[in-house]
């Protein structure tokens, strides 16, 4: 939010349109004031100041809500090009396990996550919206996590053999479900974000959120249960071996 709100702020104080006039009428006072005052340069002075200091009022109250909706799209765009680094060295990893269900459904995540994002750039909902998309963010990682765990568990069961091997794999094909289910929710999030983006129905939007919150908190549990593993004494043995 620190970034969106100085984003925002440069969007209004920083801007051209502001700044120029006003640097330009402080520029016309200066040179009068060493030329021991000039009434035409004075007055052009205070012409360019009040022009910057007016269109600054003006975008303030006029286009501030434009000026959000800016500042949040190019914080988005930035942030999701940081992302896709991560997730392509990701998907690079999980060809490893030579399973083509988690390569499809990173596929499946990344195709509905550049929709919501798409559909959040529709005119006059970004605002009312970001609760949502914050949402479907949460989702989208927490289920690349579950994938993320999916593989972990392939790692260590191929150093493992006997009963430890299959309850490793068992945990691994656990992991991957819940990750392929994460990937349904929020493909069923998107059809209806869609939905609201279209007819603008507030309702689906409070339905939406609630969903979402249910399928954040039932991924959460995959997080927790891997911590759970992660700490437990069978799992430390089982990397000794």
């Amino acid at each position: 939010m620190d970034d969106l709100r100085k984003r925002i702020m440069n969007e209004l104080f920083v801007a051209p349109s502001v700044v120029l006039p006003i640097v330009g009428g402080a520029t016309a006072w200066l040179m009068s004031w060493g030329v021991g005052g000039v009434d035409w340069l004075n007055a052009a002075g205070l012409v360019g100041v009040l022009v910057g200091i007016g269109w600054f009022a003006t975008r303030f109250i006029f286009r501030m809500d434009a000026i959000t909706e800016k500042a949040m799209r190019d914080q988005v765009a930035e942030q999701i090009r940081r992302e896709e680094t991560k997730l392509n060295d990701l998907a690079e990893r999980l060809l490893a396990d030579h399973d083509a269900r988690t390569e499809d459904c990173l596929k499946i995540l990344r195709v509905n996550r550049a929709e919501i994002e798409r559909v959040a750039q529709t005119p006059g909902i970004q605002l009312r919206s970001m609760e949502i998309v914050k949402q479907a963010r949460q989702l989208f990682w927490a289920a690349v996590d579950q994938l993320e765990q999916s593989l972990k568990m392939y790692h260590l069961a191929q150093q493992l053999s006997g009963p430890a091997r299959r309850d490793a794999l068992e945990q691994r094909e656990r992991f991957l479900s819940e990750a392929v289910e994460s990937s349904g929710h929020l493909r069923d999030a998107v059809e209806t974000f869609r939905r609201f983006a279209d007819k603008n129905q507030e309702r689906d939007m409070d339905t939406l959120q609630s969903e979402l919150a249910a399928s954040i908190e039932a991924a959460k549990r995959s997080d927790e249960r891997m911590k759970e593993l992660e700490s437990s004494p069978d799992y430390e043995s089982f990397l000794k071996e």
